[in-house]
């Protein structure tokens, strides 16, 4: 299939229930896409579940045959048969909002979660990690263990991608959620071949239509500057191809090639350095407690010690879009506000410390001894950890962009894509491009959004760095 213009999208709908028996129209046929009025499939680094929300008009009373829990299966089609030019999302239906009824129709919004995350609600983690994961306790060991073996979450049939930390977990869990014991070891995971004096944490978790995810900050980055526009994307696999998208008017006739430019765009927050000063976004203090036993802590009645952190002291820690080619946006603001946002400390954040029984006493100094690392001494560095986790994370989100494009399925969260923005005014009659921000950014959540007869998708969009010529 061709397509004739660059939005165009064959949408289909089919409904099942638990039994798989398929939902029929009057005529007896599964097809039910002609209820839908529109279609939202969101996918984010910030959500460990698929969801979303379909706008149906009901004249024939297709509410009544509905119990709520049915699996809604959601078909995109773009282009031709290639396997990235199709999606099948099967989702399962949790609620039925906003129902109002007009004339002799019903109008509702069915909202939609992937099925494993329902499974998470009613599935619980207790006891402790040793015996849990039979004392593999690495952040791999346990996250694959808990998203692969049916004794928890369920058998493997989405593909994981997990990436190692250097520290090993022990701990003991008091009926935790799957998701939640792993958000636990995220924030608390250090990554493998970073730097030995400020390790490396920011893990993240989450489901795109790849599968699972559990990914350091910095990796996503690195993975991201490694992708190539001639790669062919691997559905089932890591690898996924770098598209490129141009911001410039739109052709007089509707040809397909118009799919690789950009509808519009615009930037959600763009330089608000007084909200980064009163959240201590680039410099603070950061320090842990254990809340029972304060002896046990590095904040105490008697001393308080909390670890100093900024910006400007971890920024070539991280790994950075573009490599070295990049620099810290902060350095372009007047030098007093640099002052202000790196120099200048405004918040304490604290953090609490799990239980300390595995913990070894009086360990090394964590932040010099990368071997240390590989001991029991994790937690005595959480300070640490979390200064850097945050940094990571407000450094991530530094440039925002939000752009809106003719509807492409083979885009995933966590992945990247390169986008062409020109200046606001020419030069000349020439158009020059805006090299702040044009390049390669990390995709941090999509939205596709069916309107009735058109796919678009809405891509949310981060990057850490600018070139330093600009």
């Amino acid at each position: 299939m061709k397509r004739e213009t660059s939005n165009e999208v064959i949408f289909k709908l089919k409904i099942r229930d638990s039994q798989g028996k398929y939902r029929t129209n009057n005529s007896g046929d599964d097809q039910l896409q002609d209820f839908v009025m529109a279609c939202t499939v969101t996918e984010s680094i910030s959500m460990a579940a698929i969801n979303a929300e379909i706008v149906i008009q009901d004249s024939a009373n297709l509410l009544a045959s509905l119990k709520g829990s049915e699996i809604w299966e959601i078909s995109f089609q773009v282009g031709g048969k290639e396997q990235t030019d199709k999606v099948v999302y099967n989702l399962r239906a949790y609620n039925i909002a906003s129902r109002a009824k007009s004339g002799n129709a019903d109008g509702y919004i069915v909202q939609c979660v992937s099925p494993d995350f329902l499974k998470n609600e009613i599935t619980s983690v207790f006891g402790a990690s040793q015996k849990l994961f039979d004392k593999k306790n690495g952040a791999k060991d346990i996250v694959e263990k808990l998203l692969k073996d049916k004794k928890f979450l369920f058998e493997a049939k989405k593909s994981i991608f997990v990436e190692d930390s250097l520290n090993k977990h022990e701990f003991i869990a008091t009926n935790w959620r799957i998701f939640d014991t792993i958000y636990w070891i995220a924030g608390k995971s250090i990554r493998k071949g970073g730097d030995s004096k400020k390790p490396q944490n920011g893990f993240l978790f989450w489901e795109s239509r790849k599968g699972f995810h559990f990914k350091s900050i910095d990796t996503i980055i690195d993975d991201v500057n490694k992708q190539s526009s001639t790669d062919k994307t691997d559905v089932k696999g890591e690898k996924a191809r770098l598209y490129k998208y141009f911001y410039s008017p739109k052709k007089s006739s509707t040809e397909a090639d118009d799919r690789f430019k950009i509808d519009n765009i615009s930037f959600p927050e763009d330089r608000n350095y007084l909200l980064a000063l009163r959240n201590g976004s680039y410099c603070g203090y950061s320090c842990a407690f254990d809340p029972s036993a304060f002896q046990n802590s590095t904040l105490s009645p008697e001393t308080f010690n909390p670890v100093s952190y900024s910006m400007e002291d971890y920024w070539n820690s991280m790994v950075h879009i573009g490599g070295g080619n990049g620099v810290n946006p902060l350095t372009k603001y007047d030098k007093d506000m640099q002052q202000a946002l790196q120099k200048i400390p405004r918040r304490i954040r604290y953090g609490i410390l799990p239980n300390r029984i595995y913990d070894s006493v009086g360990a090394q100094n964590p932040t010099t001894q990368t071997s240390n690392l590989k001991d029991k001494g994790t937690y005595n560095q959480l300070p640490w950890l979390q200064a850097y986790q945050h940094l990571r994370v407000e450094s991530f989100k530094a440039i925002q962009v939000l752009v809106n494009i003719p509807g492409n399925v083979d885009l995933y969260p966590g992945y990247g894509v390169d986008i062409d923005i020109p200046q606001t005014k020419p030069s000349g009659n020439r158009m020059v491009r805006d090299e702040k921000y044009s390049g390669r950014y990390v995709i941090a959540g999509l939205r596709h959004k069916y309107d009735g007869r058109a796919l678009t998708t809405e891509m949310l969009l981060y990057k850490d760095s600018i070139p330093k010529t600009t």
